[in-house]
């Protein structure tokens, strides 16, 4: 069968045909022949029409059916791929299914990335995908796993740049450019002393540690949700940990929070103004810029009861959550390892922030070290890493003498 254009053009050149008769009877009738020849076309027309709507009706129903055939063949890994299975399939060695088909594909992947996997392997494309979890009989969607990781991060609140699932990240960083006028003709042009250097994220095995009972792993359809919330957020609070402490954490990231500018030790509005004068001073621009203060509880504390002026203009506007006019974040890893009970805060422009995590993750379950309480212990293994780019100048540190 044609389909439904071809028929349309056929039944066009049939009606220019009747248009030619009706012309050239113009003022008349049309004689007996010519009467029968339109009739003739216009059955033509009409079978036309019937097979054109046919045809267009079954190419509706094609599209349909290819519509079901994407919904159907979508990765499954983006609706039925489960943690809890994963956990299970790792708890029993009985490795099959969707578990195993996604333990390939991450192993495959693993090929060009160079990672290492144990235990079961989940690949970066389910890391990225919703799942649709089934308590109490309720289809339910779970958030991914990196939109959990991702809502977890108060540095990506601040406004860092993520990645996810990618390989080693090169960034470029350009300082000191120089720019001049130069006359007409002639002249000397602009000393050449700008610098072009970069910022390299790579992979820091990052291992994250949960006990699960027997009970949850065998009967509870809801531990889905609560196994990629609760495993995000311990993956983003550990890697800000570091990212944020006030030293470096062996084997994990560089922190950003200790390679600031150093900036003031007390905590006064004018403190608060000097940050930011600071970073101004030092080139930031902030056109383009995703300005922001993190703060630790200490000093979130401190700077709600601030005043500009005594008993006017609060620097914290509490409707806002904007501290000195710009966003500011609170986050117990914000000076992490500093002294307890003073304040520390992070100011500077997240946009030059990236943040990445490395191909997939590795699901092990040890169901032995905690066998006599009837726990199961399982591990999850990530690769993280993060920076900034420019973090002397465009971000500065205070820390509360």
């Amino acid at each position: 069968m044609k389909n439904s254009k071809s028929y349309k053009e056929e039944r066009a050149e049939v009606i220019e045909k009747m248009e030619g008769l009706v012309a050239s009877a113009e003022g008349r009738d049309l004689s007996s022949d010519e009467q029968s020849n339109f009739d003739s076309l216009n059955e033509k027309v009409e079978e036309l029409n019937k097979m054109a709507v046919r045809a267009e009706s079954f190419e509706k129903l094609q599209a349909t059916k290819a519509v079901k055939e994407e919904r159907t063949n979508t990765p499954k890994e983006i609706r039925e791929y489960s943690f809890q299975e994963a956990m299970k399939a790792a708890y029993s060695g009985k490795v099959e299914g969707l578990v195993k088909e996604m333990d390939e594909e991450a192993r495959n992947e693993a090929r060009y990335t160079g990672q290492t996997y144990n235990g079961i392997a989940i690949p970066s494309s389910v890391l990225s995908r919703a799942a649709v979890g089934t308590a109490a009989g309720n289809a339910t969607e779970v958030m991914a796993w990196t939109d959990q990781l991702e809502a977890n991060l108060v540095l990506a609140s601040a406004g860092a740049n993520t990645y996810f699932g990618v390989n080693n990240a090169k960034f470029p960083v350009f300082s000191a450019i120089n720019s001049g006028f130069v006359p007409e003709a002639g002249g000397s042009a602009p000393a050449a002393n700008g610098t072009a250097s970069s910022v390299t994220l790579s992979p820091k095995k990052l291992i994250s540690i949960v006990n699960v009972s027997q009970e949850a792993l065998t009967q509870n359809a809801g531990i889905e949700g609560a196994l990629r919330r609760n495993m995000a957020a311990s993956v983003a609070s550990t890697l800000e940990a570091a990212l944020l402490g006030t030293g470096d954490v062996s084997n994990a990231p560089t922190s950003i929070f200790a390679d600031a500018a150093t900036g003031p030790t007390t905590v006064t509005a004018a403190d608060w103004i000097e940050m930011e004068t600071d970073l101004i001073a030092n080139g930031v621009s902030l056109q383009g810029a995703r300005m922001a203060y993190l703060l630790d509880p200490s000093a979130y504390a401190t700077v709600k009861g601030l005043a500009q002026v005594s008993n006017v203009s609060p620097i914290w506007d509490n409707a806002r959550k904007e501290l000195n006019g710009y966003f500011a974040f609170v986050s117990p890893n914000v000076g992490n390892g500093g002294t307890a009970g003073k304040d520390h805060a992070l100011f500077g422009d997240f946009s030059k922030c990236h943040l990445a995590t490395f191909g997939g993750i590795s699901l092990i379950v040890d169901s032995f070290t905690d066998a006599g309480i009837g726990q199961t212990r399982m591990i999850v293994q990530s690769l993280v890493d993060g920076d900034c780019v420019q973090n002397d100048t465009a971000f500065v540190n205070l820390i509360e003498a």
